[in-house]
């Protein structure tokens, strides 16, 4: 456990290291303070780096160098004391969530395809057609590339299974560290945190649904906790107009994180324009914009080289190359998520695609089985409902009933989340797909009702220590996770050991051993796939492997 909680003490001042190299280029190499929320810079041109690397070498030749580098930057920076951060703090809370995460067991998806993709990341330069082997190593989360070329690994530890900790840690820290002045969004962002904690600390199973996954290189909590920052910077480069530019950056780079590992946040793009249409002083075309343009371009090359998609698994975006997937395999994949999805919990009907696919048959049945088994979904809806209650009565006194409630930007949030939410209920709704939506609805009426009933001013006034509630809901979770230490996990490099005993041999093709992992193919270092198809080729483009199947290989 040391190890884990250290090695993300470290990978955080790497990852400072890059943020202080990227804002001062973007500040035209002005004196630049590096604060908590800066460190979404070193997250952006980490993966730039992992992208554009990927494209000639495998990372595992870049690693020690990146994290190495980024190490010294950042001893540099700390001694020109660059950053604004407690770092006694920050150890603290990164020792916490580490220690969440150790003890969280794997979760499905992981062994099933986002170590395998982590894998290929590593070990492998980019290749054509991954798909082809396995559906799902068509999925391009630039989450993922960050991991891959941060998975610091010493002996049998390997950092990629807590970095997620580490992400969690920085919003945290937000939250409890010391303001001068209190803002709205920092309540949102306090207030979509402690739902997350609670939540967590009352569900019965483990930390929750949620934080159960804390501890696999998996991308339903990061996507969470990015949607969470674009309302949150989106509402900072609101309400600080004469630092507008940081936050406006921070907004784009949110942006692009959460897209980037969630397509389907799109509409949260709208918030960006806005802000664009707001400050006109912001220069559309600069450093950040260009940067980011160009990360997106890398990003969307890699997934049309990966699986002939240019948004993976969006089969209109598909086109038909000598490396592509089959359209209809990916239609296939994408109508048995949905399918599955409306069924859940008990699938019944799964199968019936007139009743699962193309009906609304399913409605009645979601509501009765998922929606009213989902505690993620009861406690949001009536939250919702009780903070929308609430603003209606408070708006019938005299007091409070000249007091607008919601302004045009509170609501161009509330349409986006509103359409994210509409596009996933009637697709694939299952709660895991839209936590940041889901989480962030309620959280922003609550908000709204502070603003109503003037509670920010009432909080300051009273000298309530928001920080300190913070911290002890924390603390209430990690409680948790004390039922199962040991004095001796301190000393143990690795929970999460896999087992390769069921994985049998396909075959031999192109002298090459292919693998049948059972949907278990985890960290297996050679090629393993879930489904076994008939045939394989591997041939060469420009000496990039291009990897087939079945169909796409002539008899």
């Amino acid at each position: 456990m040391l190890l884990a909680i250290f090695s993300n003490y470290l990978l955080l001042m790497v990852i400072l290291g890059y943020s202080f190299i990227l804002k001062k280029i973007i500040f035209n190499g002005k004196a630049v303070i590096v604060k908590n929320t800066d460190i979404f810079y070193g997250l952006s041109l980490i993966i730039f780096i992992s992208l554009l690397f990927n494209f000639f070498y495998p990372l595992i030749y870049l690693k020690p160098i990146a994290i190495t580098c980024g190490l010294f930057i950042f001893i540099y920076a700390a001694y020109k004391k660059i950053f604004k951060i407690n770092f006694f703090l920050y150890f603290g809370i990164i020792f916490f969530t580490t220690f969440i995460a150790f003890y969280s067991n794997m979760n499905v998806d992981s062994p099933m395809y986002h170590l395998q993709v982590i894998k290929w990341l590593s070990l492998h330069k980019i290749s054509f057609g991954l798909s082809n082997l396995e559906i799902r190593l068509g999925f391009n989360s630039s989450w993922h590339s960050l991991v891959a070329l941060l998975d610091l690994s010493i002996n049998k530890f390997s950092a990629k299974y807590y970095i997620s900790a580490l992400i969690l840690s920085t919003l945290i820290y937000e939250t409890v560290r010391h303001k001068t002045k209190l803002n709205y969004s920092d309540i949102f962002l306090y207030l979509t945190i402690s739902f997350l904690i609670i939540y967590s600390f009352l569900h019965p199973f483990g930390n929750g649904v949620i934080l159960n996954h804390l501890g696999n290189p998996e991308r339903d909590i990061i996507a969470m906790l990015f949607f969470f920052l674009i309302i949150f910077f989106f509402l900072k480069a609101l309400e600080n107009p004469a630092n507008n530019k940081n936050y406006i950056n921070l907004l784009a780079i949110s942006l692009f994180l959460c897209l980037s590992t969630r397509l389907m946040m799109s509409p949260m793009a709208i918030l960006f324009v806005i802000i664009l249409l707001k400050d006109k002083e912001y220069k559309v075309v600069n450093f950040t914009t260009i940067f980011l343009f160009i990360t997106s371009i890398l990003w969307v090359l890699r997934s049309f080289f990966l699986s002939g998609c240019l948004f993976f698994p969006y089969y209109q975006t598909c086109f038909k190359t000598s490396w592509a997937v089959n359209i209809k395999e990916v239609q296939f994949f994408v109508e048995e998520a949905m399918r599955i999805s409306r069924t859940l919990p008990t699938r019944n009907g799964v199968t019936d695609a007139n009743f699962s696919l193309h009906s609304y048959d399913w409605i009645p049945q979601w509501i009765n089985d998922y929606f009213f088994s989902a505690a993620l979904l009861q406690i949001g809806t009536i939250t919702l409902i009780s903070a929308f209650l609430l603003l209606f009565v408070t708006s019938l006194f005299k007091k409070y009933k000249s007091k607008s409630i919601i302004n045009r930007y509170d609501l161009s949030i509330f349409i986006c989340i509103t359409i994210i939410i509409f596009f996933w209920f009637i697709s694939a709704p299952e709660t895991r797909y839209a936590l940041g939506p889901l989480i962030s609805l309620p959280c922003f009426f609550v908000m709204l009702l502070f603003k109503k009933l003037s509670l920010k001013e009432f909080l300051i006034n009273k000298n309530i220590k928001l920080s300190l509630v913070m911290g002890t809901l924390f603390l209430l979770l990690i409680s948790k996770s004390f039922t199962y230490f040991q004095f001796s996990d301190l000393f143990i490099n690795n929970k999460k050991i896999h087992n390769y005993s069921h994985i049998k041999k396909i075959g031999r093709f192109n002298d090459t051993n292919f693998f049948w992992g059972k949907f278990l193919c985890s960290d297996f270092k050679e090629i393993c796939v879930n489904t076994v198809k008939e045939n394989y080729a591997i041939g060469e483009i420009f000496n990039y492997k291009v990897y087939k199947s079945d169909s796409w290989i002539k008899k």
